[in-house]
Order: C-alpha cells, then structure tokens, then sequence
C-alpha cells in the first residue's frame, strides 16, 4: 500500500536530521572505504548499491516488518525476565538475529510513564521490569539501530554489495518508523503522558556486561486515555 505524504515533521528539518545522517554515515563509509589507485575506478554496481537496498527497505517496510512487529509483540516485562534467565532460550523462542552469535533482536510492547531520558531518548518508566534495568524509546532521527532490520527482515550482509548498503536498509527501515510513531508530534509532548509503545529492540549491552538499559526503537506510541 502506498504511504501518503504529509506535511514535513519537525525531525526531517536539515538541522535536525543532517549532523546525525552525516556522522552514522561517515563512520560506515571509513569502515567501508577502498582507496583507489590511479586509474583506478568504483564499478557502477557498487555506486547503485545504497538505492536498491533503500528501495528494498521501503518496499518490504508495511507489508513485512510493520506487519510482523505489530502481529503479535512480546510483552517488554515478560521479554526481560526471560532473556535476563536464559538470553538464548529467549532469544530462540521470541526473537530472531542476522546470524549465529549475533545478538538476538525482538518485538516488543510496553506501556508506562514517558520522563526525560538519556541521548537519543525519551525515558519511559514501567512497572515490573527486573532491577537496575531501564527502559528508553528512541527519538528521531534512528540514526544506526538495526533492530527493525534484523527483526523484520530476513537479509544478511552476503546479501549487499558491502556494509554501507547493507546500513543502508536499516536506516531507511528507521526513517519510515520515526514517521509512523511520531509523525508531527515532538517527544517533549510526549513528557508526563501515560504511553503504549510498540517496536523492536535488540538485546546486548553497550559495555559487554549485563543488559542494564533496553531500547525501544518504536514504530507504534499511543497515548492512553
């Protein structure tokens, strides 16, 4: 089905979405730069590669990874007492990963009280979660995360011509969700208001040790009430 345009959201402003596109960008092209010879030229394959995963991406968005995060999401509370008993049984039966050994991405709900959060953020306060472990929502722009890629899409990285299509489709993925679930409402609206959310996250730890702060990368919020 063909997504109706609208007017502009407040995220899509240059001042917004361009410092945080230029830096997930250059740090994936200096991980994927080929330093040429003389004489030496970029084949037009991988020239065109970023767009095709793009269009990939926004092809496969409503039908595949909308559909499938909203079918049957995974209670967050439920997901974090699981995964923080056994993170491979939770991973096995509720979530799916781009390849052995890599982190297990998942749908999720969550409903709870949005309060200020850490960069990036909005917090969001939910009863029941385990101890020492905090609950955020992204705010856009996605920037990187690919937990809607890698739980929505069944692709790996042999499927690209190199990591800077295959990032690609994860942050067009991101872009269409950050229209879905905020559209033309800021996240500092958001502040005080009791919330659902739904949307994917991927469950590893920034510093290797214990999951302590979840990430919900919404493509759903509903203000209850």
């Amino acid at each position: 089905m063909p997504r109706t345009p609208s007017a502009r959201p407040w995220w899509k402003r240059s001042a917004v979405i361009g410092p945080a596109a230029a830096v997930v960008l250059a740090a994936v092209m200096i991980q994927q730069t080929t330093f040429l010879g003389a004489g030496e030229e970029i084949s037009s394959a991988e020239g065109s590669s970023t767009e095709e995963a793009a269009e990939l991406a926004r092809e496969n968005y409503e039908s595949s990874v909308l559909a499938g995060l909203l079918e049957e999401p995974v209670p967050l509370t439920d997901l974090a007492a699981a995964a923080e008993g056994d993170p491979v049984k939770a991973g096995e039966q509720y979530g799916r990963h781009e390849a052995e050994g890599k982190p297990y991405s998942y749908a999720v709900t969550a409903s709870g009280t949005v309060t200020e959060g850490e960069f990036g953020e909005i917090g969001l306060e939910i009863d029941g979660m385990p101890d020492g472990m905090d609950v955020g929502i992204a705010v856009p722009p996605f920037g990187s995360s690919t937990a809607l890629r890698d739980y929505g899409l069944d692709v790996q990285y042999g499927d690209f011509e190199n990591q800077i299509a295959y990032q690609r489709v994860a942050i067009e993925l991101n872009a269409l969700a950050a229209e879905d679930a905020y559209g033309r409402t800021s996240p500092d609206e958001l502040l005080g208001s009791e919330v659902t959310v739904i949307g994917a996250i991927t469950w590893s730890s920034t510093t290797g040790g214990d999951v302590s702060h979840v990430s919900i990368l919404p493509v759903s919020i509903e203000v209850d009430g």
